[in-house]
Order: structure tokens, then sequence, then C-alpha cells
């Protein structure tokens, strides 16, 4: 077993339970539909969360010959993977039909979300970048800032377009780096 292998199946484990927390949100809420107003910030907002908490799986893969296997990294996993499943179990009510109004809900919670969000995010930078320097380019630094600086505007924003335009606009970044790689990988065989 690789250093790789024993770190991640801790961290999997645990990013794993934060995608079921938001799916099992948008199942129970789906379930419901009719009796609430769904809305489109809460979903957006679930969307958000499954697509980052995979762009960290991501991150997680291309780091991993450079993993050590130590109770630090552990610890530092088990904050991050925390943080992300603190952040995803705030997306969906636990009893959406207390809620009749999922917007409402977002809006309540959102920053509680998108603070973890980027509390998680910005622990993952530091962890990926700091003991590597030649990874800071100019590309990566503004990406990243842009992206920490989006969801901190989601965060604080008040009204619900503003932070509808931040979430779509951070998938609509996530969707084009992965529509990158599909293309790298279709056009290297």
């Amino acid at each position: 077993m690789s250093a790789f292998e024993f770190c991640f199946s801790l961290f999997g484990l645990l990013l794993g339970f934060s995608l079921v927390e938001v799916l099992a949100g948008l199942v129970k809420t789906v379930k419901l539909r009719g009796t609430v107003r769904i809305g489109w910030l809460t979903p957006l907002l679930g969307l958000f969360v499954m697509v980052d908490l995979t762009s960290f799986w991501n991150v997680a893969w291309s780091v991993r010959d450079g993993m050590p296997a130590s109770f630090s990294v552990l610890l530092l996993g088990l904050l991050i993977c925390g943080v992300y499943y603190f952040a995803a179990s705030m997306v969906f009510p636990d009893k959406p039909e207390d809620w009749p109004d999922f917007d409402l809900w977002a809006e309540r919670h959102k920053r509680q979300v998108m603070s973890g969000i980027l509390a998680a995010n910005v622990l993952a930078t530091l962890a990926v970048l700091a003991p590597q320097p030649d990874r800071w380019s100019l590309y990566v630094l503004v990406t990243n800032c842009w992206l920490l600086g989006l969801m901190a505007v989601a965060a604080i924003a008040r009204p619900r377009w503003v932070t509808g335009v931040t979430l779509g606009a951070m998938l609509a970044f996530y969707f084009y780096t992965a529509g990158i790689d599909a293309y790298a990988v279709l056009h290297a065989r």
C-alpha cells in the first residue's frame, strides 16, 4: 500500500460522506416537490459544493507522489475533509418539510457553507503549494485568488442574485477546466 493509498483511505471516506450529504438532501428535496418551494439557490449551492469536492479529490490525486504517510498529513486531511463535511451537511435542511422556501434556507446558511468551502480550499491550497514552491505559477496564483475571492463574495453577499452569479462563475470555471481535461485526454491517444 502506498502512502497515498493509506492516507486517502481516510480522506476518500470522509469526502464520500460529504457527497452523500448533499445528494441525500437533494433526493429528500425532490421527494417533497410540490409541498416546498425548491427555488434555484439551494440546488446551485449543492451543485457547487459537489463540484468543488470533486476538484479537491482531483488535486489530491495530482499530489499523490509527494504525499507522505504521517500523522500530521492525516490530521490536516481530517481537518480539510471535516470542514468539507460540515459545509456539505449545511446545504440542505435536515427536515426539508419545515422549510417551505429553500431559497430562504440557502440565504440563512450559505455563509456557513461557503465559509467552510473557502476554509477547506485555503487549507488545501497551502498544503499543496507551500511544500512545493515549483507549483507556484502566475496562472495558479491568479486562478486560486480569483476562486477564493468569489467564494468569499458568495459567503457574504446579501442579494441572492450576487450569490447566484458568483456560484455560476465558479461552476463555469470548473466545467471549463473539466472540458480542457477531457479534450486533452481524448487527444492524447
